[in-house]
C-alpha cells in the first residue's frame, strides 16, 4: 500500500495503538500476582487512564480515597501512581523510609520545556541534587533567615500603601511586594516589569505537568514534525523552553554584572560569587551553575505559593469579620498604636499564628505536593508498591479531615488554641504543605517569616471587607480554586480602608 494514502494522524493514532498494545502485552509477569493498594478497576490497555482527574484532581482524589481507603493505586500505561490521603502514612513512606521515596519523575514533558537536569524540584536524588540543595540550606537554614527580615518588613509597608492607594489592583501589588523581597534578598537587585514577567510566564508552563502528559507515556511521540495535527502541545514546550532559560540566567547575569562593577547589594548571590572566586577553574564553573540553578528556584518557589496564600488570607478576611476584630485586641495590645508589628512581637501574638496557620490549611496553595518516586520495591500494611511508582500526597484533603480539623470549610483560627496559646495537639498545617522527608520544601522558614510579617503588619492597619457592586451593595465571595501546580482562589477582591486615623498614619509614616 501507497504509504501516501495515510495521513498524519491515521499514522499517529497507529503507533499510539501500537504502544498501548505493547504496553499491555509487556507487563512484567509479576504484575498480575502481586496486590497493589485498592483502587477504581483498569480497563483494558489504558489501565486507570480514564480515572486520572485533571481539574482540581485533590477533589476527585479525595472521592476515591473515601472509597478505596487511605492509601490508592492508579496504573495507567505501564506506570503505577500511589495516592496517600493520610499524614501519618506520608510520614511513613516519606519521611521514615526516605532512603527509597527521595527521587522525582524523570518526564519527558519537564525536559522537552527546559526544567530538565537543573530545576531542584525535579531534580532525581542524588549528588546533583544534594549540590543544588546545599546551596539553598547555606541562605535558607532556620538560623540565617532573620537577616531577611528588614526585607520582609520594608515591602510589606509598601504594600500597604499601594493597597490603600489602589485596592483593585492588589492581586498585582502582592506579586510585586513579594518579588521585590525575593528580587532584594537573592539577586541584591531592584524587581522590575521584565523581571516579574520572566519568573511568572516561566512557572506557567509548570501547569502542562500537573496531570503529566502523553508524552511521558509515549516519549517518541516527542520526535513528531510540529506541523502535524495534534501537536500543539509541542509547540507550546517549544514556546516555553526559552523563556525557562531566560528566567533561570538573565537575573544571575544581571547580578554578577551588579557586583563586577560594585553597585551590587549583599545577597545570596553575592555570597555565593565570593565563594566561588576561589575555587579552582573547572570546579568554580560547576559551581557556578549549581548556584545559578538553585537560587533561580529560590525566588520562583517562593513567589507564586507566599503570592497565593495571601490571596486567600483577603478573601478568608472579608468572610471573617470577627477574626480581624479579635486580631486587633491582640495587636493594640502587645505592639500598640505607635509602630508596626516586628518579627520581635512573634511570641506574643498567638491568635496572629493561628490565623496563618488557618490561611495555610483553608487554601492549599500547593494542593497536591510534587511526587515522590519510590527507587524500590517496597510494602506497605500488606500492600506492594513497586520501584518508581509515583507517590502523590493530597495535601488539600488532609488538610479538610473533618476528623483533624471539624468543619474544615469554615475559616477558624481559634481551631489551634487552647486557653489563649496555641494548642500543640492540632496538628501544624506547615508539617504538611511544607512536604515531607528529604524533599520538604528548602525556603519554609524564609516563607514563614514573610507571612507573619505581612498578616500581622495588613491586620494592624487595614480593614477588609467584602468588594462592592455598582449599587454599593457587599458581594459575597464564595472561593474557587483554580486547577494548576500552585492554586490560586479566583476573584480576590475586597474593599480595603485604614481601620483608624492613626492607623492610617503608620501606614503613611507620619504617626
Amino acid at each position: 500500500m501507497d504509504s501516501t494514502l495515510i495521513s498524519p494522524t491515521a499514522l499517529l493514532t497507529i503507533l499510539v495503538v501500537a504502544c498501548l498494545l505493547f504496553f499491555q502485552v509487556c507487563q512484567p509477569a509479576r504484575s498480575q500476582k502481586i496486590t497493589l493498594p485498592p483502587g477504581p478497576r483498569p480497563l483494558s490497555m489504558i489501565g486507570n487512564l480514564l480515572s486520572i482527574p485533571t481539574v482540581r484532581p485533590w477533589e476527585a482524589y479525595r472521592e476515591l480515597s473515601k472509597k478505596y481507603g487511605s492509601v490508592i493505586s492508579l496504573r495507567a500505561l505501564g506506570r503505577t501512581m500511589i495516592v496517600v490521603d493520610d499524614h501519618d502514612i506520608a510520614v511513613e513512606l516519606l519521611e521514615k523510609r526516605s532512603s527509597i521515596y527521595s527521587s522525582r519523575l524523570q518526564s519527558t514533558t519537564i525536559d522537552l520545556i527546559g526544567w530538565g537536569g537543573w530545576d531542584i524540584a525535579m531534580l532525581p536524588y542524588g549528588s546533583w541534587w544534594r549540590a543544588h540543595r546545599r546551596v539553598l540550606a547555606t541562605h535558607l537554614h532556620r538560623d540565617v533567615v532573620s537577616q531577611y527580615n528588614d526585607h520582609h518588613q520594608e515591602n510589606a509597608h509598601e504594600l500597604l500603601r499601594r493597597a490603600l492607594s489602589t485596592p483593585e489592583a492588589l492581586v498585582d501589588h502582592l506579586r510585586l511586594s513579594i518579588g521585590s523581597t525575593l528580587m532584594r534578598a537573592i539577586y541584591g537587585l531592584q524587581i522590575n516589569d521584565e523581571y516579574l514577567r520572566l519568573f511568572a510566564e516561566a512557572f506557567s508552563s509548570l501547569d502542562l505537568i500537573l496531570n503529566g502528559s502523553i508524552l511521558d507515556f509515549l516519549p517518541f511521540l516527542a520526535l513528531a514534525p510540529t506541523w502535524l495535527p495534534g501537536t500543539e502541545l509541542l509547540r507550546r514546550l517549544a514556546y516555553y523552553r526559552p523563556i525557562v532559560a531566560a528566567m533561570r540566567d538573565v537575573p544571575w547575569r544581571d547580578a554578577k554584572a551588579a557586583i563586577r562593577i560594585g553597585s551590587a547589594r549583599e545577597s545570596m548571590t553575592s555570597v555565593s560569587v565570593e565563594k566561588i572566586s576561589h575555587l579552582p577553574g573547572e570546579q568554580a564553573a560547576q559551581q557556578d551553575d549549581i548556584c545559578r540553578n538553585a537560587l533561580s528556584m529560590a525566588y520562583g518557589g517562593g513567589i507564586d505559593t507566599t503570592h497565593a496564600t495571601l490571596c486567600a488570607f483577603f478573601v478568608a478576611m472579608t468572610l471573617t469579620p470577627e477574626v480581624q476584630k479579635k486580631a486587633r485586641v491582640e495587636l493594640d495590645a502587645v505592639v500598640g498604636p505607635t509602630r508596626l508589628p516586628t518579627v520581635a512581637d512573634r511570641d506574643n501574638l498567638p491568635y496572629i499564628e493561628a490565623i496563618i496557620k488557618e490561611t495555610l490549611r483553608w487554601h492549599n496553595a500547593a494542593p497536591i505536593l510534587i511526587p515522590h518516586v519510590s527507587t524500590a520495591d517496597d510494602n506497605y500494611d500488606g500492600f506492594f508498591i513497586p520501584a518508581n511508582s509515583a507517590v502523590v500526597v493530597n495535601a488539600w484533603s488532609i488538610m479538610h479531615n473533618p476528623q483533624t480539623y471539624p468543619e474544615p470549610e469554615k475559616f477558624n483560627p481559634e481551631r489551634y488554641l487552647k486557653n489563649g496559646k496555641i494548642d500543640s495537639n492540632v496538628r501544624d498545617p506547615k508539617s504538611v504543605i511544607f512536604g515531607y522527608g528529604r524533599r520538604i520544601c528548602p525556603g519554609r522558614h524564609f516563607a514563614d517569616a514573610s507571612l507573619f510579617i505581612y498578616i500581622a503588619s495588613i491586620l494592624h492597619t487595614l480593614d477588609i471587607s467584602p468588594p462592592l457592586d455598582e449599587a454599593g451593595q457587599p458581594i459575597h465571595i464564595a472561593p474557587q480554586t483554580t486547577t494548576a501546580i500552585t492554586s490560586r482562589i479566583e476573584n480576590c477582591r475586597c474593599t480595603i480602608k485604614p481601620r483608624s486615623a492613626n492607623a492610617e498614619a503608620l501606614i503613611h509614616g507620619t504617626a
